[in-house]
């Protein structure tokens, strides 16, 4: 007679969800990725999962989306590991509604994953917080004076927008906003994964919201310590090279 311990009913329930979540992520993978720009109206002002629902990793209208499935997403699609993917889709559970869905439009809503001080957006005082500014992503490049985008130059925007935000009135930041703030600076610099991450680059991503396929085809494995060493860097510039 053979008796189940705990540990083995655990195992075997973690490995059934590891194998159903290499299936999911095996069919998001072999899923239609054209690029298909969707309607401003279904979108919010987070370019990264814009960005994914244009290339079909999220649904293409934008809507009644699940944290699963944006965390299957930022695994298929963006090669993420199951701990960074899992943080970052748990984030928006502020957002979702009763049924654990939620839309692309509902990022829009202020203070809870969206913040002041963004570096392609205006600030929700001024009246329209999800809206791409190109004359803002064209400050953002110039902070780079022509070179490639690097932890140093978007720790220069950091403090450029930070001091901007200030004389503009705008609130400071929350403790916790604070943090998701600078983390969100190098995230996209985290995960395009480039030496150099070019101007050509950074136009694909915010200007087009798509990922370039030389971050899509880039097997690199995007970890949780990676992000959290790259807004280190980031801190450290901020406070001491700035």
């Amino acid at each position: 007679m053979v008796y189940p311990t705990l540990f083995g009913f655990l195992k075997g329930v973690v490995n059934f969800r590891s194998r159903e979540r290499s299936q999911e992520i095996a069919k998001t993978q072999q899923a239609d990725h054209v690029y298909v720009r969707g309607n401003i109206v279904n979108r919010g002002p987070c370019p990264g999962l814009n960005a994914l629902a244009n290339q079909g990793y999220l649904p293409r209208d934008g809507k009644d989306i699940s944290v699963a499935q944006v965390e299957t997403a930022l695994m298929a699609g963006l090669h993420m590991s199951s701990t960074l993917a899992s943080t970052l889709a748990h984030a928006l559970r502020p957002i979702c509604r009763a049924d654990g869905t939620f839309d692309l439009y509902d990022m829009r809503k202020h203070n809870v994953v969206e913040h002041d001080r963004s570096f392609t957006r205006l600030d929700f005082r001024q009246g329209d917080n999800y809206t791409f500014q190109p004359a803002m992503f064209q400050a953002l490049l110039d902070d780079a004076e022509g070179g490639p985008i690097t932890i140093q130059t978007l720790a220069k925007t950091y403090v450029r927008r930070k001091k901007e935000c200030k004389r503009s009135g705008t609130p400071s930041l929350s403790l916790n906003l604070w943090g998701v703030n600078l983390i969100q600076t190098v995230s996209f610099y985290h995960t395009a994964a480039m030496d150099p991450l070019t101007k050509e680059t950074m136009t694909t991503f915010y200007v087009e919201e798509r990922f370039p396929d030389a971050i899509l085809q880039n097997p690199k494995k995007r970890t949780l310590f990676g992000l959290i060493w790259d807004t280190a860097v980031l801190l450290t510039h901020i406070v001491f090279k700035t």
